[in-house]
């Protein structure tokens, strides 16, 4: 797995190149929590690069985006899923928990809404 992160208007783009998956999934979550640390609280995940997740990352995004919103006033979107990916979020319900764009651009741009 490849992570990396661009920084405009105080949102951070982070993207992911990889499976998403229960060997990988920590590195994720030990990568936003250090930006988190650090005083980003919003974030894209950019997941154009992501064939595949299970349920150990699924988990994991549900855990940032709770702590995200409850002890930092931040967030957590997602953006350009891949369809198998799309539809695990589908499946889980969790496209009605979490927000979804077609494009990274849409999604940066909902935090000032």
């Amino acid at each position: 797995m490849k992570i990396t992160e661009s920084v405009k208007d105080n949102v951070s783009q982070v993207y992911i190149k990889g499976r998403f998956d229960a060997h990988t999934c920590e590195t994720v979550d030990a990568y936003i929590r250090e930006k988190m640390e650090k005083g980003r609280h919003q974030f894209v995940l950019n997941m154009e690069k992501v064939p595949f997740i299970d349920s150990a990352g699924l988990r994991v995004v549900l855990v940032i985006a709770r702590d995200l919103r409850g002890e930092y006033q931040g967030d957590l979107r997602f953006a350009i899923l891949q369809p198998a990916v799309n539809k695990v979020f589908e499946i889980s319900g969790l496209n009605n928990v979490l927000r979804i764009f077609d494009d990274a651009e849409t999604a940066a741009q909902s935090f000032s809404e």
